[in-house]
């Protein structure tokens, strides 16, 4: 009888110790993503990138100047964005203040110019995708339950939007009763966790389909046909969490990743190479600072973003959709934005750097056929479907990815495999050592 219980402790220390050997060599990098948290570690990826937007004005009626949407100097402990000016041409003008070096450009016929930027980017990606696996897949409903800071609240916690009120959080808040334990009420979970829940609810796709569209659309239409884009998506969760009492704010920017798309807003054509315009929410989670809750194309969660501005606006008025037709009616544009790892730059465009040729580039880029990209599932991505809308050299830019099952799943899966193996080691070694005093 000891004899059995000893061997199938042997068995069992056996099967613990190959499961665990079996994740920790297959996923290394994993492994090292639990260790990491697990000691409170920081782990900062820098990226030195170069941003590259070439404009050129092929018809003006009635406008007299635009500027160039581009990256700013931002910074957060975990996310920080330093801006330097590499090269400026044609006919922009720099103007600087305090806190902004914006790019403007005449707007007539024929006026043409070009902003050259080298922008390097410190992020603990790792920190935010943390907080939102642990309120999605561990369940941590007492996530940084900790008050918020009097001035964030003051500033960053608006009246929300009426409809959003009478539509929307009846409907969430039935989701969320389905979600939670039977003996846990909404009031009860801290609002970190709540705000990533409501984040996945509107994201995706429980409460709206998304859908672009190269026109701004009013909030009352997105609630009636339940079809909206990234900016859509982004002023409904804004007044969502408002109601709640949830710090939150609208970032836009360019998601780096491999991306090769042409937009036409009103006749005007924009191609973007690497370069995903996206709009998408932060949320202030206390003793962290800002941490993005885009479950929708996973901005700074999963990709690098380069942020060009925010916004606590969340609602788009009648008035605002006839003030964007009439600019964008008044003239007519082409033009390149692009992001490159600065250590690789494409031999073309080196080239062009170097003879100061860049509006050559832009002909040339619209006179080829864009690649498509980032149309299926691949195995670095976590993005099954692509659809980009944009306007550019004004409000705002919208690019919008559709997520899947993300990579912080399998962080999470992996970790639940390595405390088990664990489990079983301790088990295996207290059978062991309890047959061997029986046999004594």
């Amino acid at each position: 009888m000891f004899r059995g219980i000893e061997s199938r402790a042997r068995y069992c220390f056996m099967l613990a110790l190959l499961a665990t050997l079996m994740f920790s060599s297959a996923t290394p990098q994993y492994a090292a993503w639990v260790t990491s948290h697990a000691q409170e570690t920081p782990s900062y990826d820098v990226y030195n990138l170069t941003y590259v937007d070439v404009a050129m004005i092929t018809y003006v009626n009635n406008v007299s100047e635009g500027y160039f949407e581009t990256p700013i100097n931002y910074t957060e402990p975990h996310y920080t964005q330093v801006v330097r000016v590499f090269r400026v041409g044609g006919n922009v003008t720099v103007k600087t203040s305090e806190d902004k070096t914006s790019f403007t450009i005449p707007i007539n016929n024929n006026s043409r110019g070009y902003v050259v930027l080298n922008v390097t980017l410190i992020r603990e990606s790792r920190k935010e995708m943390n907080i939102v696996a642990q309120a999605l897949y561990l369940g941590n409903v007492f996530l940084y339950d900790y008050p918020y800071p009097e001035e964030v609240v003051g500033k960053y916690v608006l009246q929300p939007n009426e409809k959003v009120v009478e539509v929307v959080v009846p409907l969430f808040e039935e989701w969320m009763r389905s979600k939670l334990y039977a003996n846990i009420s909404l009031g009860e979970v801290s609002k970190t966790y709540l705000a990533v829940w409501a984040a996945n609810y509107v994201y995706g796709g429980y409460l709206i389909k998304y859908n672009a569209s190269a026109i701004p659309r009013s909030l009352e239409e997105v609630l009636e046909r339940r079809e909206g884009d990234c900016d859509d998506m982004s002023r409904i969760l804004l007044s969502l969490l408002w109601y709640y009492g949830v710090p939150a704010k609208i970032q836009y920017g360019y998601v780096y990743l491999k991306f090769d798309y042409v937009t036409d807003v009103y006749g005007s054509l924009t191609r973007f190479i690497n370069a995903g315009p996206h709009a998408y929410v932060v949320v202030y989670v206390p003793t962290v600072g800002w941490v993005s809750v885009d479950l929708l194309a996973w901005a700074r969660l999963y990709y690098p973003t380069l942020i060009t501005g925010e916004s606590t606006y969340s609602n788009v008025t009648s008035e605002d959709l006839e003030e964007v037709e009439r600019f964008y009616t008044s003239f007519k544009y082409l033009e390149l934005i692009e992001i490159h790892e600065s250590s690789k730059l494409p031999e073309d465009l080196m080239r062009d750097l170097i003879s100061e040729d860049l509006f050559s580039r832009l002909e040339r880029m619209f006179s080829e056929t864009p690649q498509e990209t980032n149309t299926t599932t691949t195995a670095t991505s976590p993005l099954t479907e692509t659809t980009t809308t944009t306007p550019s050299t004004s409000v705002s830019h919208e690019k919008t990815t559709k997520a899947v099952i993300p990579t912080a799943l399998f962080e999470v899966l992996t970790i639940i495999a390595l405390v088990a193996g664990a489990t079983i080691l301790i088990l295996s070694l207290i059978i062991l050592k309890s047959g061997s005093r029986l046999k004594q």
